[in-house]
């Protein structure tokens, strides 16, 4: 059995309220007070018919007053250089989904959601001086706002080594992105062989109104794309999504093993051979992989792959030819071919793997290998042993 690591199961999305018993600011003060009409002036002002914040000065005489040192703006998506300046701001999420990717493991680390911005805080995310006032585009800002119906969203993620199997070929690549509303804003990193632990941290103006798809983590790797949310963690998109859903662990059980003695006709007296099911494990993408059956790219829609490996040890024979067979046998009686030849599963130098598109759903399936013989310098002679079998279950 080949231990597969688990994922973490998607948590349920987070509503507003739910943000807000989190500590998060849904509001600013100001906003807060008008609502309950604590703003000074402001009973004097409906009294008298002025409204609209106009208050009565000393002397009697109307006046408009405005908010000083605001500014409103839509921050453009952006990413962070230095984590650790939004490290101290973010709520940390524990039970976010693990994004997995050959080369990439990809999780959201901490989310909040800000109706307002300090110049401090702004500067210090950004790295850009405080924008001008709604009043005076003299006069630099002390306190930075979304706009009507808008939030700010802050977010920090962070990727490791999927640990994938099978590793694939140098130069593929797992792009991250950063998406808003579903729209791919931003690439974030590349995620290859050598280079799996990235992080960053991430700001961008969203709706007020969000879901969990207001913004998100994209991964993109041979047209097959995912979707973590960066407002609460869950999966919003996915080409496997059965990763999400089991542990991907097989275990090998009734394991049968076959020895023989095969005449070889030419060099030596016999060739030994011993073999039987090793381990087998559970994938959704299988680059150029030498030896696991080429480019097949991702698993078809329901399918995911079955990796057969096989303990096959032979003597070497130039004389002798195994033309073994396998198949994988699901419980409607289905016999499934592997996807590379059989000659490469039982060839001398090959690394004796059989790759099989299996539907997601099967619990089990039984492995099949009907050993089979062969002279090249004799073409009568066709040694045919009965099958062995183990069966796969599939957790």
């Amino acid at each position: 059995m080949t231990p597969r690591r688990p994922f973490a199961a998607p948590s349920d999305s987070l509503s507003a309220m739910d943000l807000a018993r989190r500590g998060v600011l849904l509001g600013s003060p100001a906003l807060l007070l008008a609502g309950c009409g604590f703003l000074p002036g402001t009973e004097d002002a409906e009294a008298d018919g002025t409204g609209d914040g106009e208050t009565r000065t000393g002397d009697g005489d109307a006046e408009i007053e405005q908010a000083a040192g605001v500014a409103t703006l839509e921050i453009p998506p952006t990413a962070i250089e230095d984590t650790t300046d939004a490290a101290d701001l973010v709520e940390p999420i524990d039970s976010s989904t693990l994004l997995r990717n050959p080369f990439s493991e990809l999780g959201v680390t901490g989310t909040v959601l800000l109706n307002e911005l300090s110049a401090e805080t702004y500067v210090r995310l950004t790295g850009e001086e405080p924008p001008a006032t709604d009043q005076d585009e003299d006069e630099p800002a002390t306190t930075i706002y979304p706009g009507e119906g808008k939030t700010f969203l802050l977010a920090t993620w962070k990727s490791v080594d999927a640990e994938w199997e099978p590793v694939s070929v140098r130069g593929g690549r797992t792009s991250i992105e950063l998406a808003v509303g579903g729209n791919s804003e931003l690439m974030l990193a590349e995620a290859r062989e050598g280079q799996t632990e990235h992080d960053g941290a991430v700001l961008a103006t969203v709706d007020a109104s969000l879901g969990p798809d207001a913004a998100s983590l994209r991964t993109v790797l041979d047209e097959g794309e995912q979707q973590l949310s960066l407002v609460d963690g869950t999966l919003l998109a996915s080409v496997a999504p059965w990763m999400y859903e089991r542990s991907g662990e097989v275990e090998v059980s009734e394991s049968e093993e076959f020895e023989t003695e095969v005449e070889d006709g030419f060099a030596s007296d016999v060739m030994h051979l011993r073999g039987g099911v090793d381990s087998a494990y559970m994938t959704s993408f299988i680059d150029n992989t030498d030896g696991f059956g080429g480019h097949l790219g991702w698993a078809g829609d329901d399918e995911v792959f079955v990796v057969v490996q096989l303990a096959w040890k032979k003597d070497y024979s130039a004389n002798i030819e195994d033309v073994s067979r396998i198949a994988l046998v699901l419980n409607d009686g289905t016999e499934l071919l592997p996807e590379q030849e059989q000659s490469s599963v039982f060839g001398d130098h090959s690394k004796n793997v059989a790759t099989f598109a299996v539907p997601s759903e099967e619990p089990t399936a039984t492995v099949r290998i009907s050993p089979r013989f062969q002279q090249i310098l004799d073409k009568e002679f066709d040694e045919s042993h009965d099958p062995i079998t183990a069966t796969l279950t599939f957790a």
